[in-house]
């Protein structure tokens, strides 16, 4: 498929940077953010006591197609989709959607989150429409590792500045976590579903 003319492709090694003068909201709200890894901002969200009462849950934006068109993403300019390969927000126990990297506000009800950001769903051909994978976040807390290594090129340089903290874990599971395959951690639930166990 053509990419849409009033989009913007972007992936977790190719994003540009948000646009200059837009407040960085994970920041002035306190929360360890770096930009291009949400699944290791994801992974220290879910301790942050700013997400109140649990359980909360983990979820990986995928597409079989590996093109993810978000809307109101700061990595692209206003009104465009920003085509990620893969997304990570977290889901808190009161239904609220902390995405560190949508204008929508933080946190925001999930239904109106997934109204904002897909708001072009039934155009969109079955290869992308969006996949969820739902991790509990205790799970992920326990189970996540990451190397850093896909965010490596070929010759080994950093394809992005690495967050300053240590990686998380022991090895690399991020793969598994991107998996649009039925099996894998948590469970994958399409975009019905997904509103169907959010209670629409």
């Amino acid at each position: 498929m053509s990419q849409p003319t009033d989009s913007a492709f972007v992936s977790n090694s190719q994003c540009p940077q948000s646009p200059a003068g837009e407040p960085a909201h994970p920041a002035a709200a306190g929360l360890r953010y770096h930009p291009y890894y949400c699944e290791e901002n994801a992974w220290w969200l879910c301790a942050d006591p700013a997400l109140g009462k649990g359980p909360h849950r983990v979820l990986f934006v995928l597409s079989r197609g590996g093109l993810c068109p978000l809307a109101a993403q700061r990595a692209a300019p206003p009104g465009q989709l920003c085509w990620w390969d893969y997304h990570v927000v977290v889901l808190d126990g009161s239904d609220r959607l902390w995405d560190l990297d949508t204008r929508l506000g933080l946190p925001v009800p999930a239904l109106t989150w997934l109204a904002g950001t897909f708001p072009l769903l039934e155009r969109l051909p079955a290869d992308m429409q969006p996949l969820f994978r739902v991790v509990p976040a205790a799970d992920y807390r326990a189970h996540f590792a990451s190397d850093r290594s896909h965010m490596r090129s070929p010759t080994g340089d950093w394809l992005h500045p690495p967050p300053p903290w240590p990686p998380i874990g022991a090895g690399m599971r991020l793969p598994d976590y991107r998996s649009t395959a039925p099996g894998g951690p948590g469970e994958r639930l399409d975009w019905r579903a997904l509103r169907a166990a959010l209670g629409a």
